[in-house]
Parts: C-alpha cells; structure tokens; sequence
C-alpha cells in the first residue's frame, strides 16, 4: 500500500517547518536544515499551557538527544503536523540501537525569494506612485485654492527635486541596513579573483567564494588586497539574504564613505523628510 503524504507547513516565529515525504525541514533566520525521518525519534507537543509548543526529537545513541522546538500559534496545527510526521516514522524497536540522528542532519540553500513583477513595475513601486502621486495633487489642490499662483509654481517645480531627494533617502536606508545587518549578523571570507569583464567602458573584478551553505558565489567589485597570488579580498555577507554583501575598503575609500554619509546623505534624508508636513502646513496655513 503507498502512502500518499500531503506536504504539511507549520510557521512559527522566526522559524517554519516543511513536513515532506521523508524530511522535515526547518527554516530558522535564513538557514535551512533538512531532518530525514529517520533522525527523528519523534514529534510531541506540549499540554496545558504548552499546547503550542512542539518539539522534535532526534534519534540518540545514548547522550541526551537533539530537540528542535516551535512555537506555532496553533495548537491544532501544532497536533495535525506532529500526529502526519510521527505516522510517517519508520517503525522501531524499544530494544532496537539508536543512532545519533544530529549527524544525519544537513544543512541545505534556502530558496532564493523572488518577487513576482508585472509587465511595468512590481506592486511596492505601483503603491509608491500612488503615494507620490496623491502627494502632488493634494499639494497642488491646496496651493491653486489659496489663489495664490506664486505658491502653485512652487509646489510643482520644488517637487521635482523632493523626488530626487526621495531617491537619495532610499539609497541611504539601504546603506544603513546593509551596514547594520551585516555587522550584526555578516561573515567574513576571503573571496578569490576569479575574471574580470567590462560593463560599458569600465573593467570590473569579479572575485568568487563559498557560503556557509556550501554554495559557490560572486562578488563583483574592488576592495583592499589581502593577499595576492592568487588575489584576495574580503567579502562580508548575510547568511540570510546572501545578496547583501559589502567588502572592505582602504581607510581612504572608508573616510570619504562615511564624510558623504554623514555630510551629504543625512542632510538630504532629514530635508526630504521635512518637506510634506512642512510644505502642506504652510499651504494650509495660507487658505
């Protein structure tokens, strides 16, 4: 008889689990773990107050076994998927050896997360359009009901440059997530010269290294050499989004980096933050 087992998904905080014919699978801040049934010893859920809980014990030799716990927000759900995984559990002796399940357990890439986009612009942009566009002709509605032209053409020709300035403060948040996540949570390798290519008219370096995961991956840019022969530079990346990626620079390049952040991207950041509230308050104001 073939047993037909209906992929199950249980999503916690922080982690998800994927029940599939013959692994569990656990995705924890962007690692993924592959559980084979036969690592797991088995599947309980907690009672009374911890009938949320969940957890998934590993086969042991002897030592305290390995336990992976959820904490689903449904204890139903919690009851369905622990109840699927124990039925698909290969059957076993009291009596018979264990063995240590943790070195069954592999660590596996987590799919990459794409974004659907339509023929124009994905949905984010479209709500930011509309956002921007709302904007505009809220602003315009209330400088031409002052009566005021001098106020209408300067609501239309300094919103060009609030947009531009919108432009600026988006590449700054970037900046600073990147720099607080990879400092918080990056690792750091050594990335090898791989070729070179040119995009346009300028030559760009593309250096190759090995994630956590096992994965190979590349790195197009410059850095500070830390050896040569053959040429290295440090790479630092997000194990969770491993896209997010930064090297490290000279103290020149460094310097300059942090003057345009701090002289330039801030000043505009706090600017263009200003500008609606302070540009509609003094529209209304003149009504």
């Amino acid at each position: 008889m073939l047993l037909l087992v209906t992929e199950l998904v249980l999503r916690a905080r922080r982690t998800t689990a994927l029940f599939e014919r013959d692994a569990v699978l656990l995705d924890r801040r962007g690692n993924r773990l592959r559980i084979p049934l036969a690592a797991i010893e088995t599947v309980r859920t907690g009672g009374g107050s911890r009938r949320r809980v969940i957890e998934i014990v590993l086969t042991s030799a002897g030592a305290t076994p390995v336990v992976h716990t959820l904490s689903p927000p449904s204890a139903t759900a919690a009851t369905a998927f622990a109840d699927a995984v124990n039925a698909a559990l290969p059957v076993r002796d009291a009596v018979e050896p264990r063995t240590d399940g943790a070195t069954l357990v592999t660590t596996v890439s987590v799919p990459p997360r794409t974004e659907r986009k339509d023929r124009w612009t994905t949905s984010r942009e479209r709500r930011a359009q509309w956002a921007f566009g709302a904007l505009f002709a809220l602003g315009t509605a209330l400088a031409a009901a002052t009566g005021e032209w001098v106020l209408v053409l300067l609501w239309v020709t300094s919103y060009a440059p609030f947009l531009v300035g919108c432009a600026l403060t988006h590449i700054v948040y970037r900046v600073t997530v990147d720099w607080w996540l990879l400092r918080r949570r990056g690792i750091t390798v050594l990335a090898v010269y791989k070729d070179s290519d040119y995009v346009g008219d300028v030559l760009v370096k593309r250096y190759s290294f090995t994630d956590a995961a096992g994965e190979e991956r590349t790195f197009s840019g410059g850095g500070r050499l830390v050896a040569t022969d053959p040429e290295r530079i440090e790479v630092t990346y997000d194990p969770c989004a491993p896209k997010r990626r930064a090297t490290r620079d000279g103290p020149v390049v460094r310097t300059l980096s942090v003057l345009a952040y701090v002289l330039l991207g801030l000043p505009v950041t706090a600017v263009t933050a200003a500008y609606p509230p302070v540009s509609l308050i003094v529209l209304l104001s003149a009504l």
